[in-house]
């Protein structure tokens, strides 16, 4: 009888456990690309509307571990639109190319001063153990956090990712559609500094 040693039967299972890993990846992205080639509904709130507020919880940056070692206690926090503080809201998938090309761009608009003022929240359905997938979600300094609730969504119109919504200080949409170049970044950016419309302003 043929005996396998141990440390070659737990190569093995590693194998197979980053093979079945890749195979979920793969499969997410194909049925991203089929979804995305059917006509889809409308992608993300209209120019002018006022969606409202999202609870999440923040998966980056992390807190740090407990005393025992054990995971922190969840960070629960609430995006209000319209606090005074212009903001990009975007929707993002760890697993897209695309997506990790937006990350990169607002890390380095960041770094450069460009959102000196505004709120970058990165939103993504997917579990946290898919931000190690990726460098550029792993290493981003930007907020990440996972929707509480589905329904809270509906008015942002996240029919694919990546989505950036840009809203005023008001809380008013300015712009909103797919974004990952430099130039659309900047675009949208430059969309959510806008002042807000004649009819928000106060009355002197």
């Amino acid at each position: 009888m043929i005996r396998i040693p141990l440390y070659l039967a737990i190569a093995q299972w590693a194998l197979l456990a980053c093979l079945a890993l890749l195979l979920v990846v793969a499969y997410r992205q194909l049925g991203r690309v089929l979804g995305q080639s059917r006509t889809h509904p409308e992608l993300g709130p209209q120019t002018g509307a006022r969606p409202g507020r999202i609870g999440y919880e923040r998966l980056s940056p992390a807190g740090g571990a407990e005393a025992d070692g054990r995971r922190p206690a969840p960070v629960l926090r609430t995006f209000v639109p319209g606090d005074g503080e212009p903001a990009l809201v975007a929707f993002v998938d760890p697993t897209c190319p695309s997506c990790e090309g937006l990350v990169a761009v607002l890390d380095r608009a960041k770094q450069g001063g460009e959102l000196d003022g505004v709120r970058v929240l990165l939103l993504t359905t997917d579990p946290p153990a898919y931000l190690q997938i990726s460098a550029a979600f792993r290493d981003t300094a930007l907020e990440i956090g996972r929707p509480l609730d589905d329904a809270e969504l509906a008015a942002y119109k996240p029919s694919a990712t990546p989505l950036v919504v840009a809203l005023d200080a008001a809380g008013v949409v300015r712009a909103a559609g797919t974004a990952a170049r430099q130039g659309e970044v900047r675009a949208m950016i430059s969309a959510c500094l806008l002042p807000p419309p004649a009819q928000l302003l106060p009355v002197i």
